[in-house]
């Protein structure tokens, strides 16, 4: 089963650089494949954890020149890298619980996007990785 937690005042950091100004939305999901283990004898499947899934999403504000948005997310594209995804900045803690996704994958990144009277976004999606979860 899929565990999603959605943030209301995310705090992002992508390849060691602080999105958290620019971020709108964030989302970490995990999940694991069901392996089907019924063995002979059984009158119900049974299921085991296969390999772990494991996501997070972002809408950050596009931003352009040096060390903004579109040049350094544009570089990440076919990269593996980390991302660290909290509930609001700061410590991680009980109630501040740190997201880190090691080793994730950007398949794609749309530099460009808008519409007449709209702010310019981009919605990421990193993948795979090891998802730790911190609160100490």
């Amino acid at each position: 089963m899929a565990t999603v937690t959605q943030l209301t005042n995310p705090a992002l950091t992508v390849d060691a650089v602080d999105y958290s100004d620019q971020c709108t939305s964030a989302e970490v999901k995990t999940s694991a494949e069901a392996q089907d283990i019924t063995a002979f004898g059984v009158t119900s499947r049974v299921y085991g954890a296969g390999l772990l899934s494991n996501e997070i999403t972002a809408t950050l504000f596009i931003s352009y020149g040096a060390a903004e948005v579109e040049t350094n997310l544009s570089a990440l594209v076919g990269t593996t890298f980390d991302v660290l995804v909290g509930k609001a900045a700061g410590v991680a803690a009980a109630d501040n619980p740190i997201y880190t996704l090691t080793g994730c994958y950007l398949e794609e990144f749309t530099p460009i996007k808008g519409s007449v009277g709209e702010m310019s976004t981009c919605d990421l999606t990193f993948k795979g990785g090891v998802l730790t979860r911190a609160i100490v």
